[in-house]
C-alpha cells in the first residue's frame, strides 16, 4: 500500500519556524489573562499595602495617645479579639469560589450569598456564646468586653463583604474598602484624642466600627450586586456550607499557632529582649507577602472557572509570575538588610540580623505555598491546605525547642524557614499527584453539584437589590 504523499502546506507545518510561530500564537492568546491577572493583582496589592500602612499607623497614634498602661490594655484586648475570631475569620471562606464559579447565573450566586450570610451569622453567635464564660477569666472590663463583642461582629462584615467583592470579581472595591475601613479607624481615634477622650474600651469600641462604617458608605458609591433572597435558606446548605469550612477554620487555627509558635518559645526558652529583636525582624520581613498574597487573591476567582487541563497549565505560569514577584524583592531586602534596619529601628535592636536571612527564606517558601495553594482552594478542596499547615507546624515546634537554645535567635528563624518549607514540600507533592498523574477526575473541582441545594424558593429572580 503506497503512503500519501506530503503536500506542501504540511510539509512547512512541520517545519521548524512553523513550529515557533504556533508557539508564539499560543502566548499571544495568552497575554490578555496574565495581563489582567496582573492588573488584578497589582490593584490588590496597592490596596493591601495601603491599608496595612494606615493599620500600623493606628497602632503608632493609639500608643502615643494612651498612657502605657492603657496601650498594654488595649494590645491585650485586641489579643483577646484575635483569639476569639478565630472561627469568624475563616467562616466566610470559599464564598468567592462559588460566586466566581457562577458569574452567569445570578439566582445562584444569591442563593449562595445569602446561605453563606446565614452561615458567617451562626459563626457570629457561636463566637460570643463561647467568649461570655471567658470574660471574668480574661479579666476584661465591661466595655472592654463591649468592644471586644463589637469587633467580632466588625471581622464578620469585614470578611463577608470582601469575599463577595472577590468573587464578583470587583478588585478595585475590595481594596478601597480595605483601605477605607483602616482609614476610618485611625480617623476615629485621632479625633477623640484631639477632644479629650483617650481610653482603651474607647479606641477599642472606636477600632470595631471601621468594617461596619465603611460597607455604608462604600454603598452609596457602588453597591453590591447581590440581594438577600431569605427565602432560600436551607438548613441542608448551611450543613454542607458549614462542612465546606471546616478545613478551612482548622487551616486558620493552625495557621495562627504556626505563625507564632516560634515567637512564642523564643520567649519562653531565651528572653523578653531576644524575642523584641526577632519579633522587630519578622515584622520587617513580612512585606515580602504582600505581593504573592495579592496574586493568589486575584488569581482565585481566575482558576476556579479554569477546566483541569488549562489549571494545569496554569500553574506554572502562577509559579512564574511569583518568583517575578518575590525573588527580586527578597534579595534586595537581604542585601540591604543593615541599611533597612537602621532606618526603621534604629541602634536600639542590635541583634535583630541574628535570624533574618533565616526568616527572609521562610517567608518566601510561604509565599510560594500561598500561590500554590490558591489553586487546590480553586478546586473546592481546602483540606489540601489544612493538611499542609498543619505539617508545617509540627515541623517548626519540634524544631523550635531543638534549635534555639542551641542556636539562639538563628534558631528560631531556622525553624520557621522549614515550617514554611515544609507547607510547601507538602502541596507541592500533593499537586503534582493530584494534578499531573491522571486522577484529576478524582481530586479535580467539586462541582457546584455538590454544595447546591434547593431553596424553597427554587427559581429565584436574577435581578436583586444590592446590598
Amino acid at each position: 500500500m503506497r503512503s500519501r504523499a506530503i503536500s506542501e502546506p504540511e510539509r512547512w507545518a512541520a517545519s521548524g519556524p512553523a513550529r515557533m510561530l504556533i508557539k508564539a500564537l499560543a502566548l499571544l492568546r495568552r497575554v490578555p489573562f496574565e495581563l489582567g491577572l496582573l492588573r488584578s493583582s497589582a490593584v490588590v496589592f496597592v490596596g493591601n499595602a495601603l491599608a496595612r500602612l494606615l493599620g500600623f499607623l493606628f497602632y503608632v497614634s493609639a500608643a502615643r495617645l494612651l498612657t502605657p498602661a492603657d496601650y498594654g490594655t488595649l494590645a491585650y484586648a485586641l489579643a483577646i479579639l484575635d483569639t476569639a475570631a478565630i472561627l469568624l475569620n475563616n467562616a466566610p471562606g470559599g464564598l468567592a469560589r462559588f460566586l466566581a464559579r457562577n458569574v452567569h447565573d445570578r439566582g445562584r450566586q444569591e442563593h449562595f450569598y445569602t446561605n453563606w450570610v446565614a452561615v458567617t451569622g451562626l459563626t457570629l453567635l457561636c463566637s460570643v456564646v463561647i467568649l461570655i464564660p471567658f470574660i471574668p477569666v480574661a479579666r476584661l472590663t465591661t466595655w472592654l468586653a463591649v468592644g471586644v463583642v463589637i469587633n467580632l461582629t466588625n471581622i464578620a462584615v469585614f470578611e463577608t463583604y470582601l469575599q463577595t467583592q472577590r468573587g464578583l470579581g470587583r478588585f478595585t472595591i475590595m481594596g478601597a474598602y480595605y483601605t477605607l475601613s483602616n482609614l476610618l479607624q485611625l480617623v476615629a481615634i485621632l479625633i477623640a484624642g484631639v477632644l479629650g477622650w483617650r481610653s482603651a474600651p474607647l479606641f477599642l469600641i472606636l477600632y470595631g466600627f471601621s468594617a461596619m462604617a465603611a460597607v455604608v458608605l462604600i454603598r452609596l458609591v457602588s453597591p453590591t450586586p447581590l440581594g438577600l433572597r431569605f427565602r432560600t435558606i436551607n438548613w441542608r446548605q448551611i450543613v454542607r456550607i458549614g462542612r465546606y469550612i471546616a478545613p478551612l477554620v482548622v487551616q486558620g487555627v493552625f495557621y495562627a499557632f504556626w505563625w507564632g509558635a516560634d515567637l512564642i518559645l523564643i520567649n519562653r526558652l531565651l528572653s523578653a529582649t531576644a524575642t523584641g529583636n526577632y519579633a522587630a525582624a519578622k515584622t520587617l520581613t513580612q512585606v515580602l507577602m504582600l505581593a504573592p498574597t495579592a496574586l493568589s487573591l486575584a488569581a482565585s476567582p481566575r482558576l476556579s472557572r479554569l477546566s483541569e487541563a488549562a489549571l494545569r497549565k496554569q500553574v506554572f505560569h502562577l509559579l512564574g509570575l511569583a518568583a517575578a514577584a518575590i525573588l527580586p524583592a527578597a534579595a534586595a531586602l537581604a542585601l540591604l538588610q543593615v541599611l533597612v534596619t537602621q532606618v526603621v529601628y534604629g541602634p536600639k535592636y542590635s541583634h535583630v540580623l541574628d535570624a533574618f536571612n533565616a526568616l527572609i527564606v521562610g517567608v518566601v517558601l510561604f509565599g510560594f505555598y500561598l500561590v500554590l495553594s490558591s489553586v487546590w482552594g480553586s478546586l473546592g478542596r481546602p483540606l489540601v491546605g489544612a493538611v499542609a499547615t498543619a505539617v508545617g507546624t509540627v515541623t517548626t515546634v519540634a524544631l523550635a525547642f531543638l534549635l534555639i537554645p542551641q542556636m539562639g535567635l538563628l534558631g528560631g528563624g531556622v525553624a520557621f524557614a522549614a515550617g514554611a518549607g515544609a507547607q510547601l514540600a507538602s502541596v507541592v507533592a500533593f499537586t503534582a499527584w493530584g494534578l499531573y498523574s491522571g486522577v484529576t477526575a478524582r481530586y479535580g473541582h467539586l462541582p457546584d453539584e455538590a454544595m447546591f441545594v434547593e431553596g424553597r424558593a427554587s427559581a429565584v429572580s436574577a435581578t436583586g437589590s444590592g446590598t
